[in-house]
């Protein structure tokens, strides 16, 4: 699919950029630009992490960023508010209102904060980039940004929405931003469920599957033991939602009834401390290894390793929770037997006995046993194994779904600009 030098350039707005943990964000830009895309990567923070995928060198797009700190730029963003209320007078003031109403009603800087980032946006960055459309990753800070640089400016904006930027928000806010875009997406069924009965079952939410590279995450060899000890590989960042805790009780139930095996715990986080604490009160010192964060490369070495993948999903009391995880399907496109928890949307990737084992979550004795049927049963494990990669290249090719995003992008841009588009009446605040 190839596009004219003069299409217009969607602004692709990120809370940070480049970052590892976000590769399938990485992979999105990458396949909108093969695609024809032109971008222009605009992050809220530079994170600074010393190690970053490789492929961030293939990125075509410039890349801009907005200062986080406002204090620290206090000059920068005051001269950016000065002249944007003198281009934009009509649509600043009832937008600062509301960004100042919002963040004083709620004793939070937030809002007003996202707001200033906007404005400098608008004065930095727009005026030197032909846009046709801001689109944010995250319906929390990123889509806050955009949401009021569309107020500003007119220009449409639409936004990709994915766990707990849908769930630790107010849905009042949720619904604004659903109503103000041309459209959104989300990476499962459930959160469009949910997003839906927030906005109305109207609203133009679109369930849109992250997807991985297929063709990526092709198995070298056969899976085989030849009579060792399995290995278990659980990836994602060492965090409560991830549900290490309960994955290692469930480790040491089986090692109580005289399994051998290994394990690999890859990403890194603020649990390290406390997941080894328990990895040496359950006698696990010798089976489990904890690792840090891994580039796309290393993680490949790690997967080929593994016999069996799990991850033990939980959903957290103020209602942070994973959608589904990009490393179950990347587990399950090289034919790990791979075991999880029946919440939010993983159920939509793995049906239970077919082409994957669920459990409920925070129950390590379920837990046990789905692992333990996996390594007694390596014909059982084949078979799961050879009917996820399946599953993954029937609903779960990214190249497909970002041609479906690419889709939306191209309708939302041929419809009309926002000039009057009614935000005062979509906030709808006192």
């Amino acid at each position: 699919m190839s596009r004219s030098s003069d299409k217009k350039v969607i602004a692709f707005v990120l809370k940070g950029y480049p970052r590892l943990s976000e590769t399938f964000i990485l992979n999105e830009i990458l396949l909108l630009e093969e695609l024809g895309y032109p971008l222009h990567i605009v992050a809220m923070r530079n994170p600074g992490e010393t190690k970053i995928h490789g492929d961030v060198e293939r990125v075509k797009a410039p890349v801009s960023y907005v200062p986080d700190y406002f204090w620290q730029f206090f000059g920068a963003f005051m001269l950016s508010h000065l002249r944007v209320l003198l281009r934009y007078p009509l649509s600043y003031l009832p937008a600062l209102h509301f960004a100042a109403w919002r963040s004083l009603n709620r004793w939070s800087s937030s809002t007003i904060k996202r707001f200033s980032q906007a404005v400098y946006f608008v004065d930095r960055v727009v005026p030197n980039a032909q846009f046709g459309q801001y689109y944010a990753h995250f319906s929390h800070g990123p889509t806050t940004l955009v949401f009021f640089a569309s107020w500003i400016t007119g220009i449409p904006y639409s936004f990709s929405a994915h766990a707990k930027d849908i769930y630790l928000q107010e849905d009042e806010f949720l619904r604004q931003k659903i109503h103000g875009a041309q459209f959104a997406v989300t990476c499962t069924g459930f959160n469009r469920k949910h997003m839906a009965g927030v906005a109305g079952q109207d609203a133009p939410v679109y369930r849109c599957y992250h997807g991985i590279n297929i063709e990526k995450f092709t198995r070298n060899a056969a899976l085989s033991r030849n009579g060792k000890p399995p290995v278990i590989l659980s990836i994602g960042r060492f965090v409560p939602k991830k549900g290490f805790p309960t994955l290692l009780k469930a480790m040491h139930l089986l090692k109580e009834k005289g399994y051998a095996f290994s394990a690999y715990f890859a990403g890194g986080g603020p649990m390290e401390t406390e997941l080894q604490t328990l990895i040496d009160q359950f006698d696990l010192t010798a089976n489990v290894q904890l690792i840090n964060k891994l580039s796309q490369e290393e993680l490949l070495e790690y997967y080929r390793k593994a016999d069996i993948f799990a991850l033990a999903c939980e959903v957290q009391p103020d209602g942070d929770r994973d959608g589904i995880p990009n490393v179950l399907v990347e587990a399950m496109a090289l034919e790990i037997p791979s075991v999880s928890t029946a919440i939010s949307g993983i159920p939509e990737l793995i049906d239970d006995g077919k082409n994957g084992l669920l459990v409920p979550q925070r129950n390590p004795e379920a837990l046990a046993a789905a692992l333990e049927k996996l390594i007694t049963q390596p014909e059982l494990a084949l078979v799961l194994g050879k009917a996820g990669r399946e599953t993954v290249k029937q609903e779960f090719d990214n190249r497909q779904n970002v041609i479906k995003i690419g889709k939306l992008l191209d309708d939302a841009m041929k419809s009309p600009a926002l000039e009057n588009r009614d935000f005062r009446a979509i906030v709808k605040y006192s």
